[in-house]
């Protein structure tokens, strides 16, 4: 009991982390900051800085109580040992991409941040997937978290094994992503990370049906 309540107390203080970070150096800001950045790192629309409060309430406020209170809501409920450590694991990477994200928009004058921003971004969404990979295998049935198909939703078995193999390809995916953010352009990496995202969905969804209709399932 102690263990979780440090784990909540350090997933609220992570989740302010940003707000905090912004309210500093909010008096500061010009009056409009830029609020978007294509692929290349440029900016294409700005805005007023009180649009940044957005990042934090979304990101940190509103998720927060989504991964807190969606779970308790599952008939199944079968999550309750691993699910405070994928919260944390959560936690991090959306505190992290909103410091980034209002660190970008607040220093448009630093041309090569920007232009290394998506290369965080997708970095960080490729390390997500490495910790989604290595915790997928320990997820047991449930309606919120997980590979969920209308098979793997029926058959306990088929979400074992979908779960089982899925946390290969999420960890193998993520350590590409990560890669190919260091090595690669921007836009060949976007492409490597939607088909590895896409590659993953069509998998999953297939190999489960596979499982499913494979003659002799338990």
């Amino acid at each position: 009991m102690q263990n979780k309540n440090f784990i909540e107390y350090l997933i609220i203080a992570l989740n302010l982390i940003p707000f905090l970070y912004l309210g500093f150096i909010y008096s500061e800001l010009p009056e409009e900051v830029a609020m978007h950045f294509n692929s290349s790192g440029q900016v294409d629309r700005m805005g007023s800085k009180k649009e940044l409060w957005i990042l934090p309430i979304l990101l940190c406020g509103v998720m927060y109580f989504l991964f807190k209170y969606l779970p308790q809501l599952d008939p199944k409920n079968n999550n309750s040992r691993i699910w405070p450590g994928l919260r944390l694991g959560l936690t991090v990477f959306m505190s992290a991409i909103c410091m980034i994200i209002i660190y970008a928009c607040s220093h448009t004058n630093s041309s090569t941040f920007s232009k290394e921003l998506p290369r965080l971004i997708f970095a960080g969404v490729g390390l997500l997937f490495v910790l989604l990979g290595l915790y997928m295998r320990h997820i047991k049935p449930n309606y919120f978290i997980g590979i969920r198909t209308p098979w793997t939703l029926e058959s306990n078995d088929v979400w074992k094994k979908t779960h089982y193999y899925g946390g290969y390809w999420f960890l193998i995916a993520g350590i590409v992503m990560v890669i190919s953010s260091i090595l690669f352009s921007m836009q060949t990496t976007f492409i490597i990370v939607m088909s590895a995202t896409i590659g993953i969905a069509i998998a999953s969804f297939a190999y489960s049906y596979y499982l499913y209709q494979k003659p002799g399932k338990s």
